[in-house]
């Protein structure tokens, strides 16, 4: 009994025995089988997985191009910002570490990052520290100096490694003018792009690559590889034909005209007669709080009908066909004219048409009896020879323009649906008809530059790493719109406007000749003409030596003025004056200055200022040495006397008696952002000068002339 009881035990012994070594066997079996798949590419997507646990392929991108205006002024650039970022589960901050020093960087945030208090802040790291986050954003958007400071506080100074805080670096796109020129320079945010940020998007935004990051111990991530070695390029630079002085001016006529006339929109472009320069492009629109933004670009985008601006173009077609002298006369039949069944009538203002007119009067006194009269009497049998002067200007395509218009222009055409007998003498007083401002704009343009039209631009140098890559040079897209013969009678018809016609009035007691023509517009709505009226002002100056050519264009006006010689005219004459006293090389040359006079002297850039002083002879006389430097200018009996303005920069400087462009460099020296109303000088400022600050602020800038 005993040994049949060994032997069993025996036989379970050797069968447990084997059964553990079939296991053994198996697993053995099974890793050599694992093994070899491995190593012939079996467990590929195993291995990916891996690998997407920790690689990741991340976009890297070059720093966005700056755009710049004219003389060198920045108007948009992208800066380097900061994301402060907390691992609050970093393996190096213990415990002990972290509630001694949660106190005092909880006051250290509450006295920089607003709106949080101590507690708030406390409360706040305490959470993440407890959830264990990875990757908690703290800060957003900071500068260098402000990440220089914040990197001295407590635990933040102990790194990455042992308190878990490091800094994202990202590029901000900064623009320094405000509204000035907004939907010229434009932006891509959004999914939308305008303006010259959109247009030249490709350039700007350089070169990007794939980068293959690895993930480290910590949760960083490091760059294992860049492509096939390359490195994103940063975008190139753009060197605009935009002037800031004329901007700020035509921005300014602009707004207190549209406030005074309480309209929905208007626009302002200066161009320079002999490049096609545009200097100045201002759109605004009527917000819901009454004020005034840029956010369209009616210069270029908004086609409409011209109404009486366009008839010069009908006074050109009747000249170069010989169809007209501009001494040739025609019935005023008292006003009113019938053609087919739609009546044509003159606006007397109060007075009373003489029995004829002359062909050079219709145009002073913008007759639509008169030149629709000439227009259908010449015209009716063969229109398509009106049209071929229309074309010839090239009125019925899209101006080729570094803003393309999404928009384009109509030209009615005989034959077509919508033509019919009273579209000939529609179009010939600027009805039936849809152009952009721009291109009105080059027409009077070129009727300045004796017959030769220009083609607008705004970008002049593309630039990269500050060496030129490209010159843009001005383009002639027409040699000759008409005859010299033609060009001369034409710019006698617009300064008979001026010194006799609609616009005299406005321009009686300007102390330069100016040359162009009013315009007054029903605003169609479908098929019908609404009571809403479009005012415009379009011409250039000096009227002998034209070097500047301006369009107003002022839609709905509200205060019961609607006409383009009340209206938009006044805009004009104001721009044009101010750009008159400011530009010497629209006056007469210089004859000399009394060095016993001394001059009044901005608030700004000692630099600058001392520079014009000095060629000027005037003596000045500072304290100030270390570079760069915003003084305050103290007019004594015989000299400038200056005072630096940015010193402590933990005050508020004093801004006033400075120009908008200085006032916007010291705030940004002193990391404040700027809001200002007005043109001129500073004559207010929402913070008082000296009041001591800590963080980041916006400061309002009241400016007069």
């Amino acid at each position: 009994m005993a040994e049949t009881q060994k032997v069993n035990t025996r036989k379970q012994i050797l069968n447990r025995s084997r059964v553990v070594f079939a296991c053994i066997a198996a697993f053995a079996l099974f890793l050599i089988i694992s093994i070899v798949r491995l190593q012939n590419g079996f467990e590929e997507e195993f291995s990916l997985e891996q690998q997407k646990k920790n690689t990741r392929i991340k976009t890297a991108y070059g720093m966005r191009g700056n755009i710049y205006a004219y003389n060198g002024s920045l108007l948009a650039t992208s800066i380097p910002t900061y994301d402060l970022i907390w691992d609050a589960n970093v393996a190096g901050l213990t415990k002990s570490d972290y509630e001694l020093k949660i106190d005092s960087l909880s006051l250290m945030f509450s006295k920089h990052f607003a709106p949080y208090s101590f507690v708030a802040w406390k409360n706040k790291l305490s959470k993440l520290r407890k959830s264990g986050n990875r990757y908690a954003k703290l800060g957003s958007d900071l500068n260098f100096d402000q990440v220089k400071m914040i990197k001295k506080w407590p635990l933040i100074r102990k790194g990455r490694f042992k308190a878990g805080f490091w800094f994202e670096e990202k590029g901000k796109r900064m623009y320094f003018m405000g509204e000035l020129a907004k939907r010229a320079i434009g932006n891509t945010r959004n999914g939308k792009s305008i303006g010259l940020e959109g247009a030249f998007d490709s350039l700007l935004r350089g070169k990007s690559v794939q980068i293959m990051e690895q993930r480290m111990p910590g949760n960083i991530w490091r760059p294992v590889s860049i492509g096939n070695g390359e490195t994103a390029e940063n975008g190139k630079d753009l060197v605009t034909t935009l002037d800031i002085d004329i901007q700020d001016i035509a921005q300014y006529a602009l707004n207190k005209a549209l406030v005074k006339h309480s309209a929905h929109h208007g626009c302002v472009m200066v161009m320079e007669v002999n490049t096609g320069a545009i200097v100045a492009m201002a759109n605004l629109t009527k917000g819901g709080n009454g004020k005034y933004f840029e956010t369209m670009n009616y210069a270029v985008d908004e086609y409409s009908e011209p109404g009486s601006t366009f008839k010069i173009m009908s006074a050109l077609a009747l000249l170069e066909d010989k169809k007209a002298l501009p001494t040739d006369s025609i019935p005023t039949k008292k006003g009113k004219v019938r053609y087919f069944d739609k009546d044509f009538t003159d606006d007397l203002h109060g007075g009373a048409l003489p029995p004829y007119i002359t062909l050079s009067e219709c145009i002073a006194r913008s007759s639509n009896v008169g030149i629709s009269q000439f227009i259908f009497n010449n015209y009716s049998k063969n229109p398509e020879k009106y049209l071929e002067h229309i074309q010839e200007l090239g009125l019925h395509l899209k101006p080729n323009f570094d803003i393309p218009s999404s928009n384009h222009p109509t030209i009615l055409e005989p034959g077509s649906s919508s033509w019919s007998g009273v579209t000939l003498p529609s179009m010939s007083i600027g009805y039936s008809t849809q152009i952009s401002p721009l291109q009105t704009l080059m027409l009077y343009n070129a009727i300045a530059n004796k017959g030769k039209m220009m083609n607008p631009y705004l970008v002049k140098e593309i630039r990269q790493d500050g060496k030129t890559l490209e010159t843009i040079e001005p383009k002639i897209i027409n040699k000759k719109i008409c005859s010299e013969k033609t060009a001369i009678e034409l710019q006698k018809m617009l300064r008979s406007v001026v010194s006799e016609g609609t616009a005299e009035n406005t321009f009686e007691d300007c102390q330069f000749a100016v040359s162009g023509k009013t315009g007054t517009a029903r605003i169609s709505s479908g098929n019908k003409y609404t009571n809403k009226h479009r005012a415009s002002f379009v011409g250039y100056f000096p009227a002998n030596q034209p070097q500047f050519s301006i369009i107003v264009v002022i839609s709905e006006p509200n205060s019961g003025d609607i006409y383009g010689s009340s209206v938009a005219a006044p805009v004009f004459k104001e721009i044009a004056n101010k750009i008159y006293s400011t530009r010497l090389k629209t006056q007469p040359e210089f004859k000399g200055f009394s060095k016993d006079v001394v001059p009044f002297v901005l608030n700004g850039d000692l630099e600058q200022s001392k520079l014009v002083l000095n060629e000027l002879g005037i003596s000045s006389h500072s304290d100030i040495s270390g570079g760069p430097q915003m003084a305050k200018a103290t007019k004594k009996e015989k000299s400038i006397e200056f005072k630096v303005i940015n010193g402590d920069k933990n005050q508020i400087p004093d801004f006033r008696g400075m120009g908008i462009k200085d006032a916007i460099a010291l705030a940004n020296a002193f990391n404040l952002k700027v809001h200002f109303d007005g043109h001129g000088k500073v004559s207010q400022q929402s913070i008082s000068p000296k009041t001591r600050f800590t963080q980041p602020l916006t400061i309002y800038l009241k400016l007069n002339p």
